[in-house]
């Protein structure tokens, strides 16, 4: 028996692998699939290696690459190209080129360049990796789990094009219906639609991420947005208030439903393992298992929104600008947006208390009328 269980381990650890292999081969070749340039490195040549230093003494060595590439789609299939490639140490923005990278192709007026990496050549079979040994150990958990994950990412796109398409709409009620419809799908498809578990979770979340935006609107009305500046926001092309609230809604999403889930998980299983068990016992519990989680999962969000911010804040501080400014022009609204999901995260255990007793006291009268 523990043969057959090793063996079939390993056949479907083949099975991921093979996909991997198959999906890193076809990737490789189907430019024809895109309509922009695609072409592949086929020699890298070094021109020329400078160092540049600023007014603050900042220095960054930059370098030149003549670089031929062979076009791989389009009317120009075949056609042998080349450009001058630039980059820096640092590989922020610009990027070396080497010997049979596929990348995409822009052409000026004058020449071809660089557009872009073509990276699904990688990160699809480390998609598929990943799901794959989610799956496996996970088994049929994990396939749910899967099936979820992909419904929230088409359920987020068709967010962003309906946003699109119907220019009029606000996308902060689009994201909305979005953080609902997506709420109750994740959760039934891990915990299942007919227990009750799922229900007690999702009205938790519902309640504690409705109460702390709320909390932050009431905040923004009251000093008029004032130390809000929406405008630094990059890449806005439409009202930011809108857009700033839609991030911090999904934001304060994320960190309810991982609370919620613990907290109302070991209460249910606390319930299940002691029948007998009074609804204070309960609530005092809740309270404990509340105040271990709250502690660590608020340190996390902040530790990942200054783990994001930090490449800027330090750019911005070597080139002259003072602590305040670097906060203000970088910090300042992903801090707001903490705050409102360490609201969210605190108000999440007397919401998750107050639907486990609601629910305990309606299963209480549902079994005491049975009787």
């Amino acid at each position: 028996m523990n043969t057959k269980k090793i063996n079939h381990f390993f056949l479907k650890i083949l099975v991921v692998l093979v996909l991997m292999l198959t999906s890193f081969v076809v990737l490789r070749h189907n430019a024809s699939w895109y309509q922009d340039s695609i072409g592949e490195v086929t020699s890298v040549k070094q021109v020329s290696t400078k160092t540049l230093q600023d007014q603050y003494g900042n220095k960054v060595t930059q370098h030149h690459q003549k670089v031929s590439v062979k076009l791989l789609n389009t009317q120009n299939k075949g056609k042998t190209v080349s450009f001058i490639n630039s980059y820096d140490d640092a590989k922020a923005i610009t990027q070396p080129l080497n010997k049979h990278d596929q990348i995409f192709l822009a052409k000026s007026s004058k020449a071809w360049g660089l557009k872009n990496f073509k990276r699904d050549i990688f990160w699809i079979p480390i998609l598929i990796l990943v799901m794959g040994l989610l799956i496996i150990s996970m088994g049929k958990a994990g396939s749910f789990m899967v099936l979820s994950l992909i419904i929230n990412v088409i359920l987020f796109i068709g967010t962003i094009y309906l946003n699109f398409v119907t220019k009029e709409a606000n996308i902060f009620w689009l994201f909305i219906l979005f953080s609902i419809i997506a709420s109750m799908l994740t959760l039934i498809f891990v915990m299942g639609i007919k227990r009750r578990l799922t229900w007690t979770v999702l009205l938790t979340v519902v309640t504690s991420t409705t109460a702390a935006m709320l909390i932050g609107l009431l905040v923004f009305n009251i000093t008029n947005e004032k130390g809000l500046h929406f405008e630094l926001m990059s890449f806005i092309t439409q009202l930011p208030q809108p857009m700033f609230l839609s991030m911090t809604l999904v934001g304060v999403l994320g960190a309810v439903m991982d609370e919620a889930t613990d907290m109302i998980a070991t209460l249910f299983s606390l319930e299940r393992e002691h029948p007998e068990i009074g609804i204070k016992e309960l609530l005092i519990t809740g309270r404990h298992v509340g105040q271990e989680i709250f502690g660590a999962l608020s340190n996390t969000l902040f530790l990942i929104f200054i783990a994001e911010q930090i490449p800027m804040a330090i750019l911005y501080l070597r080139n002259g600008n003072n602590w305040g400014f670097t906060y203000t022009m970088n910090l300042s609204l992903g801090m707001v947006q903490t705050l409102i999901s360490a609201i969210g995260i605190v108000l999440t255990v007397p919401a998750g208390i107050f639907w486990v007793w609601i629910l305990h006291k309606w299963r209480q009268r549902k079994m005491e009328a049975n009787i």
